[in-house]
């Protein structure tokens, strides 16, 4: 409790830097943070003609759905990831200088990401909404559950990553390759069915879990059961890594 209420009173200031972060990317563009809703789309489009055209097909809106979702969920976890094996370097004279507990730092990089899935899933359901019109039903009877175990996810593999990329810098070089990786072998483009046989390669990345339990409940298949239980569990991990990044202050300085 007592690391809830040191943490409380800085969350409105660091939404807030998280809100300039994003403006400040797009401050020279004519369409500023629509740009990111409108990547989305267009790479739903484009990708998801071609891997529909390749795995043959039929029912096109649903796929563009399932495209446009898969590409939210992956990218929010990608990006979360990729930030994570810097987020503390970037941040090296705001803690040498500032008597700023350590997790700060992650918390606003983790709420910028979390602004940005948030125009991106806007993005999708204003526009694939008229094709889907259920997307919106599906949103309050699960798919916010989802949504809500995505983020935490990417929360608490930013706590752990974060200190061990500070003393390991080879994790920056070698995350982006496993990443790339993860994401063409997994269905996020394509349906798991058009692998065949070779089915089982998508259960070997464990990141696809988080894209499941955020896609699944706008396809129309919630798993409350799981989306509670693996909240509970990511609820505890997160207060945990937390705190453990916070007692090991001194050490992260160090190292930078």
């Amino acid at each position: 409790m007592r690391l809830l209420a040191s943490y409380r009173p800085l969350l409105p200031a660091l939404a807030y830097g998280a809100w300039l972060r994003i403006r400040m990317q797009f401050a020279r563009t004519l369409l500023g943070s629509s740009w990111i809703g409108l990547s989305t789309l267009i790479s739903m489009a484009v990708l998801g003609t071609i891997y529909g055209t390749l795995t043959g097909i039929d029912d096109w809106s649903a796929y563009w759905v399932y495209v446009a979702l898969g590409l939210v969920s992956w990218n929010t976890l990608s990006t979360a990831i990729n930030s994570s094996c810097t987020v503390l370097e970037r941040a090296r004279e705001r803690l040498l200088n500032q008597p700023l507990p350590v997790g700060v730092v992650v918390l606003e990089e983790w709420l910028t990401t979390s602004l940005a899935l948030l125009i991106a899933l806007t993005a999708v359901l204003l526009v694939m909404g008229f094709l889907e019109p259920q997307l919106w039903l599906h949103l309050l009877q699960g798919g916010w559950l989802g949504l809500l175990n995505l983020l935490l996810g990417c929360l608490w593999l930013t706590l752990l990553i974060a200190p061990i990329a500070v003393s390991v810098a080879d994790i920056h070089q070698l995350m982006p390759v496993l990443l790339q990786i993860g994401f063409l072998a997994s269905p996020i483009l394509f349906y798991r069915r058009s692998l065949g046989a070779l089915g089982w390669v998508s259960d070997l990345n464990p990141l696809y879990a988080w894209v499941r339990l955020a896609r699944d409940p706008f396809l129309g298949q919630p798993h409350w059961v799981l989306e509670c239980l693996v909240l509970l569990g990511q609820v505890l991990l997160v207060l945990l890594l937390l705190a453990r990044l916070d007692r090991r202050r001194m050490a992260v300085i160090r190292w930078l």
